[in-house]
């Protein structure tokens, strides 16, 4: 019988949990879609329980998902965060970065591209606006969740559990503007998820806000946001909605050229 592909022609010394933890995600991987337990299982040579368990944990982690109808495997948006560093010269960053430039030249102000972790969200990539004075969110640089717009729409369309565990922190104060009522906050969560996009009015620093609107993958999965950040003291409300319509449309063509086709924010 033909060795499986998911399985290494050659082992070293190593510890099992783990060798069986890269075996699956290996596995899902060249499923090409999503894939059952028994299979996993089957093309492993592993029994059921087994890839049971080492599943739950990648799920735990964000590395794995679940279809929500069928309950089959399908790559987590964990492996995103873990891959950070190189995906801002290839993948999701390199289709973003166009149409960052594009927005960051049409409002002058920066434009960032962030993934989420399972805490906060990081920023993977960063254009430098035309009138931008201070640099902000530059590769790299974690937003928190509950006080950044790229934090609080992130956080919106994080796993439930990923919401209440933060819920259930402490929300620290850095402004008169920053949430730190929990209550608050998940009014905030739900209403981001409604539209699509969030605001930070000089919730982290006085003198600094920003949008951040979702994008999403071919199977409309939120996969990440595009922000820009600017000072306020060019953040008026006059100003808002066009910034607002500017950043929700560069999602919407990131998403559609991902292969999302069924629609996104911005669609005010």
């Amino acid at each position: 019988m033909p060795k499986n592909s998911a399985e290494p022609t050659a082992r070293r010394p190593g510890v099992a949990a783990a060798r069986h933890a890269v075996e699956v995600l290996r596995c899902v991987s060249q499923a090409g879609g999503s894939i059952g337990i028994n299979e996993i299982a089957r093309r492993i040579g592993l029994h059921k329980s087994s890839i049971s368990r080492v599943v739950a944990t990648l799920e735990d982690e964000g590395l794995l998902e679940r279809e929500p109808a069928s309950e089959r495997i399908i790559l987590g948006i964990g492996l995103i965060a873990i891959a950070a560093p190189i995906l801002t010269s290839r993948g999701i960053s390199t289709i973003a970065h166009k149409h960052m430039e594009r927005l960051a030249h049409d409002t002058g102000e920066t434009a960032s591209f962030s993934v989420w972790n399972g805490l906060e969200a990081i920023s993977l990539d960063q254009v430098i606006g035309t009138n931008a004075i201070t640099h902000y969110a530059g590769p790299g640089q974690s937003n928190a969740p509950h006080c950044t717009a790229s934090g609080k729409l992130l956080l919106a369309f994080a796993p439930e559990a990923e919401i209440e565990a933060i819920l259930a922190e402490s929300l620290p104060r850095h402004t008169p503007h920053t949430i730190t009522d929990p209550q608050a906050l998940r009014g905030q969560i739900d209403e981001i998820r409604m539209r699509g996009f969030a605001i930070n009015r000089g919730e982290l620093s006085e003198d600094a806000g920003g949008i951040s609107a979702i994008v999403r993958d071919l199977r409309h999965r939120p996969v990440g946001a595009i922000t820009i950040t600017l000072p306020m003291y060019r953040f008026d409300e006059a100003r808002q909605d066009e910034l607002v319509r500017q950043v929700c449309n560069a999602a919407s063509r990131i998403s559609l050229e991902m292969g999302c086709t069924e629609g996104g924010p911005g669609k005010l």
